[in-house]
């Protein structure tokens, strides 16, 4: 029996909480294309807080809760916190623990932008091109388009004389980088670590170990839904470990403890037809996609070195620690950094009952290792962090029935972005590019009575020269739109090739597509791309030949909905043309929009007038008055004069310009 509920149940969600939280100046976020993800200055998303979500975490698709009307019941992230530990034995005292040092899960704790209050001190963390100046490979083509810079040291003016947690004479470099604006390279990033001791200490690191440690679960949104009387924290994540590719992947899978399955975040509510009058089963898979983490490099020196790799079953609640619950003492620490099975509840084999049934840790231990000082020792770690599966529209007309396409879409997508990433890695952080995506408008269509979005643009983009060929080579634009969210699910309505007459308008030098398949009233989000024809040999590397590629949707969407209109009416029009809509209203016959449920529509107005709706006793309601020489809509969200929401029943409006007035009627049906 599958999970049924009603979809507009309330749900009491802490993500509720986020809006607050993602401005701040110390956390630095990469939410450009469609995986959005977040870095403390000493760790990986925002310190754990008993896996709640405070921060973008791989969010795929990734969205700004200040561009939705309405809590959807959380985010599509898969990475709660991430990072490494670092611990080290006493240069003068082999057989005594140095320290233990959390850059992992509570970054904080022993970092600090202040002088004197942390062992470390945060020097940088900031992004390179803080205004997207490498937007397109347009400044540096042989880097990333993004790239954020941290950098952590140990502080010379905190005292370490009264603890025994002493610091290490270290600092930590970070490098993230992504490719955003490509639909080939927009689902990873790559995060390179530099652990360098120090050019004005003698002694580096004797004996030391890292454990990188990611908190791992997809989705907090898929959890809320298909287990809501659960804290957060998923606990239904399935993973694998593949050594061999130095890959592990993580997926929602189907939770042992009910009787649904909930496999990929599966899951079944009604929906009111206001055609049928009843309520109608709908379906989402609502953590459709796998995560993965892969080991490019590790290098001690530029020497190779290896890792030990388990999962860790996080506490089910109040869990802080992570892997070092319970884990008292840093010789234990320690001792369980070299042996990551005296963990807490660590387990490396896929049967383990914590499998599938707990919060999960990937952790992965290198060392013991030795890093002389003055400069001279160096370790390198690159870590790729990537999430795919099937996109959005799928995920919402597929039945449990698909559940092996689900997977099979998400093992190929995977597999897919193995591939890249080392390709990535190989060629030094340099990608085949696509043409710059075009700055565009959406209007009114100018033509009295036909109701159409005008989405245009210029052809500035076809005269930027490919980064890595030296010319320009654009084939072409997709224009994409989407109803419901601005992260989707999003259909593609034009694919307009270069200077086509049908679309490009020579008068005004820009193109033109008339959108005729929209609704009055409604809300809908764009985004137009662009393409290339290929080559057959890449100039950077002439051996590799170089696909169609095409720009990313998410990079270049309107971010805010376009809400289909017509032009004012002349002021002279004939009012009675003026129409409700829809009419009657149903509880849930509104905008297909969240949010925008309530919404009635007035249209065929002109740019000035007053409109008055009264009851059937002549009660006035509400008073709009209509002012916009761009629109001849005027919306009302069914709330009186005195903040309170309508009763259902039958409704009379005046509309009143200079020179006419129109009276009608409409119903409000709950």
């Amino acid at each position: 029996m599958m999970k049924k509920s009603l979809i507009f149940v309330s749900l009491l969600l802490i993500f509720g909480m986020m809006a607050p939280l993602l401005s701040q100046s110390r956390v630095v976020h990469l939410n450009r294309g469609r995986l959005w993800h977040s870095f403390h200055y000493a760790q990986e998303c925002e310190p754990l807080a008993d896996w709640r979500t405070m921060s973008y975490g791989l969010d795929s698709p990734g969205y700004n809760i200040t561009e939705m009307s309405s809590n959807i019941g959380g985010t599509y992230s898969h990475m709660i916190a991430g990072g490494f530990f670092l611990s080290a034995l006493r240069t003068i005292d082999p057989d005594t623990v140095q320290g233990w040092m959390d850059f992992a899960l509570n970054g904080d704790r022993n970092t600090s932008w202040d002088s004197g209050m942390q062992p470390f001190i945060a020097k940088k963390h900031e992004k390179v091109w803080k205004n997207g100046e490498n937007y397109y490979l347009a400044v540096d083509p042989d880097e990333a388009e993004e790239i954020i810079v941290s950098v952590w040291e140990k502080d010379p003016q905190y005292s370490d004389y009264s603890t025994s947690n002493k610091k290490f004479n270290v600092q930590v470099t970070r490098t993230v980088r992504q490719w955003s604006g490509s639909q080939a390279d927009e689902d990873y990033v790559i995060v390179d670590y530099s652990i360098k001791s120090l050019r004005t200490e003698l002694f580096g690191l004797d004996s030391a170990v890292l454990l990188f440690t990611y908190g791992m679960g997809p989705t907090p949104r898929a959890w809320n839904y298909t287990n809501p009387n659960y804290l957060s924290g998923a606990r239904n994540t399935q993973s694998r470990h593949f050594p061999d590719k130095k890959l592990v992947t993580f997926w929602a899978g189907d939770y042992r403890n009910t009787i649904e399955d909930e496999s990929f975040g599966y899951y079944e509510y009604y929906s009111y037809n206001p055609m049928s009058g009843e309520n109608e089963l709908r379906q989402e898979y609502m953590a459709p996609r796998k995560a993965a983490l892969k080991i490019l490099d590790i290098k001690l020196n530029n020497k190779p070195l290896d890792y030990q790799f388990v999962w860790c079953a996080g506490q089910e609640s109040q869990d802080y620690e992570g892997p070092f619950s319970g884990v008292a003492g840093f010789e234990n620490k320690y001792e369980a950094m070299k042996n990551p099975m005296l963990l807490y509840r660590a387990f490396a084999d896929t049967n383990s009952a914590f499998m599938g049934d707990s919060r999960l840790y990937a952790v992965f231990a290198i060392g013991p290792f030795n890093l002389r000082g003055m400069g001279r020792g160096e370790l390198k770690v690159t870590i790729a962090e990537m999430v795919g599966g099937i996109d959005y529209a799928k995920a919402r007309s597929y039945t449990l029935a698909d559940k092996a396409k689900v997977a099979a879409a998400a093992d190929s997508a995977i597999a897919y972005l193995n591939e890249r990433v080392e390709f990535n890695y190989q060629n030094q952080y340099r990608v085949p590019m696509p043409p710059p995506g075009p700055v565009f408008h959406v209007s009114a269509l100018d033509s009295s009575g036909i109701v159409a979005n005008l989405i245009s643009f210029n052809d500035s983009a076809e005269y930027i020269a490919d980064p890595h060929q030296g010319s320009p080579d654009l084939a072409g634009y997709r224009i994409y739109r989407s109803a419901q969210y601005p992260f989707g699910p999003w259909e593609k309505i034009a694919d307009i090739p270069k200077k086509d007459p049908r679309f490009w308008n020579a008068g005004n030098q820009r193109y033109e597509y008339k959108d005729l398949r929209v609704a009055l009233g409604y809300g809908y989000y764009y985004s137009v791309t662009s393409y290339d024809s290929g080559h057959d040999a890449w100039a950077v590397n002439p051996a590799v030949s170089v696909p169609s590629l095409e720009s990313s949707i998410y990079a270049n969407r309107s971010k805010t909905r376009f809400y289909t209109t017509l032009k004012p009416m002349d002021a002279d029009y004939d009012l009675s043309k003026i129409a409700v809509v829809p009419n009657p209203f149903y509880v849930s016959s509104g905008l297909d929009n969240v949010g925008d449920r309530k919404m009635i529509q007035f249209v065929n107005l002109p740019a000035e007038c007053t409109i008055r709706i009264f009851t059937l006793r002549g009660d006035l309601v509400k008073t709009i008055h209509h002012d916009s020489p761009l629109s001849g809509v005027a919306k009302w969200n069914q709330i009186s004069e005195y903040g309170q929401y309508v009763k259902s029943g039958m409704y009379f409006y005046k509309v009143e310009s200079k020179n006419y007035e129109h009276t009608g009627k409409f119903a409000i049906i709950n």
